[in-house]
């Protein structure tokens, strides 16, 4: 059995634990999320609040999952850079790990990134957001004693909830502008498999830095009628012939942590 910590506990946490039943999580969060056996929770906002009663015992692996606190650039900072530097001081000082997981974002690349991006590739956001996202993965390569795996997902989605599948739902009249022709995305469950890989298996402490976690682009329309097949996809959006960033996973395949 393995222990494991989760700062930012919610949905993949949650999807974590449920693949993990041999294993031991405690998840930090700051809301209350539904109740699992092999998870002990504690309600904490590590911003605002001390975070001196966090366990101080041995860790397998800690997984950071840090949000803004708002949608804004303060938000950003606040959430991502203000908390890495408190919590990885913490673990610095208190806690004895073997693996360090935090979850970034493909919004570190920008347009001018180009197309079939690899983890080679320079990153170069378009916004601050981006940046701020960006030195939040830098600090933490830079301060933490244990070299981090970082997992770049690029537009997280869940097949039951689309947000297409909402939008068309709450439908009142008025069609969508779909900024680009097509959609990078990536199955909230396969980025809590790559989790599950990495922390039950003791080879992969040899895989570190960024990781980009993308399925290959595809077009909205197509992902319309795959999940709204009994509606028509020009009755919702207004399509776009813009093209945007693509990804190559290959790095992802080569690593063996999609099972």
């Amino acid at each position: 059995m393995k222990k494991v910590l989760i700062i930012g506990y919610g949905d993949i946490g949650r999807r974590l634990a449920l693949m993990c039943p041999q294993h031991k999580f405690i998840g930090v969060s700051r809301s209350i999320p539904q109740q699992q056996d092999n998870v002990e929770f504690i309600q904490l906002d590590w911003i605002k609040d001390s975070i001196h009663n966090l366990p101080k015992e041995q860790i397998s692996t800690v997984v950071l999952i840090f949000k803004p606190t708002s949608s804004d650039i303060s938000g950003y900072q606040t959430g991502f850079l203000e908390a890495s530097h408190k919590i990885i001081d913490f673990l610095n000082h208190n806690i004895i790990f073997e693996k360090l997981i935090i979850v970034s974002s493909t919004r570190v690349y920008g347009l001018s990134n180009g197309r079939n991006i690899t983890e080679s590739v320079m990153p170069a956001p378009d916004d601050d957001q981006g940046k701020i996202i960006l030195d939040f993965e830098n600090f933490v390569l830079s301060e933490s004693k244990v070299e981090p795996l970082i997992l770049r997902p690029s537009g997280l989605y869940d097949e039951q909830k689309h947000w297409m599948k909402s939008y068309v739902e709450a439908f009142d009249g008025k069609k969508y502008p779909l900024r680009f022709n097509e959609a990078n995305m990536f199955s909230r469950d396969s980025l809590a498999l790559i989790m599950t890989n990495y922390i039950s298996n003791q080879e992969s402490t040899k895989i570190y830095g960024p990781l980009i976690c993308s399925e290959k682009a595809q077009r909205y329309s197509e992902i319309f009628f795959r999940i709204c097949p009994e509606y028509s996809f020009e009755d919702f959006f207004i399509s776009s012939t813009a093209i945007g960033k693509s990804f190559d996973s290959q790095k992802l395949l080569d690593s063996g942590l999609m099972g």
